[in-house]
């Protein structure tokens, strides 16, 4: 019988930086990849699938270079779509399964399916709330990719990515606002953006040539409600042109459907991974 493992960090390394990997559980191995947004990482992401993913896989979760206990690139902060994908990709390598499933959020699904496209271990993707598709900004997506200068402020943006505002606490603003501020996130995000989020969204579009490479099986779940990333601009292009994909769309729910449908997005997302693994 396999021993569970507990929950640790780990420093990896590849050409162009360092990178911190949160990994727990026991089973095959499951790659989870987060979007991007002020104080975004693992934990910010997938803190509500984790205990359930971690009974049946062996998860690492990487936060992504510049976000979360990742330092940033040995070069001066950028919004770098091709180095996170190229961080995927070692992390892919490191882990050395000859079958790895890769779960990502927002634009990080759009990493996960970047990096299937170029890597043949990859057996199975799960994409929630799945960028890659959109290439015009929208005014939900220019707010939640701005450091929020004021909680209030913070609230605005968050009340963008969910279907119901008043999910939002009093006590998560705080906790979230102060970890933006006291550790310099929300600077070096805006650093990070200083080259022009419209620029940086098309820099994420995946074109059909890499999306027909995918030849994992693709689910894709997705918010009816989703404003930062609305389906129709997105998930249709990717179910367009991925040539193993299924999507399931939710309705009353926003921009993160783990935090908004747990239950529902875990169910959907286990029986995708047992399936394919």
């Amino acid at each position: 019988m396999t021993e569970h493992r507990s929950a640790f960090s780990d420093s990896w390394s590849f050409d162009e930086g360092d990178f911190t990997v949160h990994i727990q559980g026991s089973g095959p191995p499951l790659l989870l990849i987060h979007g991007i947004g002020p104080g975004t990482s693992i934990r910010a992401n997938f803190s509500a699938v984790l205990p359930a993913l971690a009974r049946q896989r062996t998860v690492y979760g990487i936060d992504l270079i510049g976000f979360g206990a990742s330092p940033g690139t040995r070069g001066p902060v950028r919004f770098d779509f091709a180095l996170w994908v190229r961080q995927a990709r070692a992390a892919v390598a490191r882990i050395g399964a000859p079958r790895i499933a890769i779960w990502g959020q927002s634009l990080g699904a759009a990493v996960a399916l970047a990096t299937a496209a170029q890597e043949p271990s990859v057996c199975a993707v799960v994409g929630t709330g799945s960028g890659g598709g959109a290439r015009e900004l929208n005014a939900a997506l220019d707010s939640f990719w701005t450091a929020p200068p004021t909680p209030q402020a913070l609230r605005e943006a968050m009340a963008g990515a969910v279907y119901d505002p008043s999910a939002i606490s009093d006590a998560q603003i705080a906790e979230r606002f102060a970890r933006l501020h006291d550790d310099g996130l929300g600077a070096s995000f805006d650093a990070m953006m200083a080259s022009g989020k419209a620029q940086n969204l098309r820099s994420c579009w995946l074109p059909p040539e890499t999306l027909a490479r995918v030849h994992a099986p693709v689910l894709l779940v997705h918010g009816r409600d989703d404003q930062p990333v609305p389906y129709r601009e997105s998930a249709l292009h990717l179910l367009d042109h991925l040539p193993r994909a299924r999507l399931m769309l939710l309705s009353r729910c926003g921009h993160n459907p783990m935090i908004e449908r747990t239950d529902e997005v875990l169910s959907l997302a286990l029986a995708h991974l047992q399936t394919h693994q």
